[in-house]
């Protein structure tokens, strides 16, 4: 019992201050997640893909999703965000993408980590 107890809660990289945040200030992701809504966030953080030129390209990958992709793109973002790496990742995007703000970063994070993801600029088990 205390094994499968360890295995759900000691190895977690679940952040009680994150997950806190993201249950009292909800990003939407969980009911939001059509294409057109990364999108939406792609353009108003200015995200601009590393790999995928001309940026149309990456945008069209993200059209062209089905929609069990779209939702596991929701699952990934939504628990990446919560992790404790949360900070990590804000300092990766900022190293990698034009600027954003912390602010910024904490509200839209479960949108831009899986898009992160999808460019190969961080990876996830």
């Amino acid at each position: 019992m205390f094994f499968v107890f360890c295995l759900t809660n000691c190895f977690s990289q679940i952040s009680q201050k994150w997950e806190s945040y993201y249950d009292n200030n909800p990003s939407g992701i969980e009911e939001n997640y059509t294409a057109s809504d990364f999108l939406e966030v792609i353009n108003y953080v200015g995200f601009e893909s590393k790999t995928y030129k001309p940026e149309s390209t990456f945008k069209k990958i993200l059209l062209m999703m089905p929609s069990d992709g779209l939702r596991q793109m929701m699952i990934t973002g939504n628990y990446y965000s919560r992790t404790i790496k949360h900070d990590d990742y804000f300092e990766l995007y900022n190293l990698n993408y034009t600027t954003i703000t912390k602010s910024t970063w904490d509200r839209y994070a479960p949108y831009l980590l899986p898009l992160m993801q999808i460019d190969g600029v961080v990876k996830f088990r």
